[in-house]
């Protein structure tokens, strides 16, 4: 590879339909959860308990809704910050996202990749989630994910100084007395379909060349059980 590498561009006609999916999500799950918290408020003083708690739990339902719609506006910023078009850069040096440090392939410890697209399609089938998981689609949930597993996790959040992508960088228990790191990428939620697969095979690739574990999986079990271990020794390791 060269030291210029691979470059995937942001598809701005996704995320801009994404946004405007989310932020509709948002704004009807919030309305929903408010009115659904008065009336299980006013059936519970009413002695109507039993409407009061199906109330309720629909306004739990609205509130885990806009906590997704906040994670999936997270998850785009990763690899739309800045505005100037490039989500994500692979070279030489490392690894590049849009909202992110550069991260050395010395400090990349795995590349995992989860295809979910044949559940999706299964989820799409059925009479009513299948709406709710394409609203989701839509709005930017994504059905490619790319994981980065980063050897001092609490370094790169340093790194990172108060840039958008921050958040996104999970941090695991002590690890060889560093914590490690996991960042996501939904690549096929700002990228489109053909450029979000090339760019998982391009890392890949790139990993697989310089010693470092990959794999792709397409069942999510599975590829907890694979990449797990190397975030935390407590985690069982698969049998051979």
């Amino acid at each position: 590879m060269s030291s210029i590498g691979y470059e995937a561009h942001v598809d701005r006609a996704r995320v801009a339909r994404a946004k405007r999916w989310n932020g509709w999500i948002l704004a009807v799950s919030a309305i929903f959860a408010a009115g659904l918290v008065v009336v299980s408020v006013m059936m519970f003083v009413d002695d109507g308990w039993p409407i009061g708690i199906l109330a309720a739990l629909g306004a739990l339902a609205a509130v885990l809704s806009v906590v997704a719609a906040v994670q999936r506006g997270r998850a785009q910023r990763l690899l739309t910050a800045g505005g100037e078009g490039l989500a994500l850069a692979v070279s030489d040096d490392g690894v590049r996202m849009a909202g992110a440090p550069l991260i050395p392939w010395s400090e990349i410890v795995f590349v995992g990749v989860l295809d979910d697209r044949s559940r999706s399609a299964r989820m799409a089938r059925l009479p009513l989630s299948g709406v709710l998981a394409g609203a989701a689609l839509k709005a930017g949930s994504g059905t490619l994910l790319c994981e980065l597993g980063v050897r001092d996790g609490t370094a790169l959040k340093q790194a990172f100084a108060g840039a958008p992508g921050s958040e996104r960088v999970s941090l695991w228990d002590p690890f060889d007395g560093v914590r490690r790191g996991l960042i996501p990428m939904l690549l096929d939620a700002v990228l489109d379909d053909g450029t979000a697969q090339q760019s998982a095979q391009v890392l890949m690739d790139a990993a697989a060349r310089r010693g470092i574990p990959t794999a792709r999986f397409t069942g999510i079990f599975d590829y907890f059980s694979w990449k797990n271990p190397m975030l935390d020794h407590k985690w069982p390791t698969p049998a051979a």
